[in-house]
């Protein structure tokens, strides 16, 4: 059971509640490449393609891979949030 005063719900609920996420290897937004890195949208983990330390690679993400959301908070939150996971598309798609 989620302790709803954990200090990393920030009211996610209002754009992340039941979206759809797949798991997927981290690539800058493809909508806006100067962003070199994201970050979890509940722990603020950070997201980079470049090898740093504490950083990480792979994680979920919204369809349009604009929210990451790292495995522990996803693991955390899943239930809460009642997230449908579904199979990665192409990458080109």
């Amino acid at each position: 059971m989620v302790d709803l005063s954990d200090w990393r719900l920030t009211g996610q609920e209002n754009y992340l509640l039941e979206v759809e996420l797949q798991w997927r290897t981290y690539r800058r937004y493809p909508k806006n490449p100067a962003w070199d890195h994201d970050h979890c949208s509940f722990c603020w983990a950070t997201f980079m393609v470049e090898e740093h330390p504490g950083v990480l690679h792979e994680g979920f993400c919204t369809l349009d891979e604009y929210h990451w959301i790292c495995a522990d908070c996803f693991d955390d939150f899943r239930e809460l949030f009642r997230w449908r996971v579904v199979p990665p598309r192409s990458r080109g798609v």
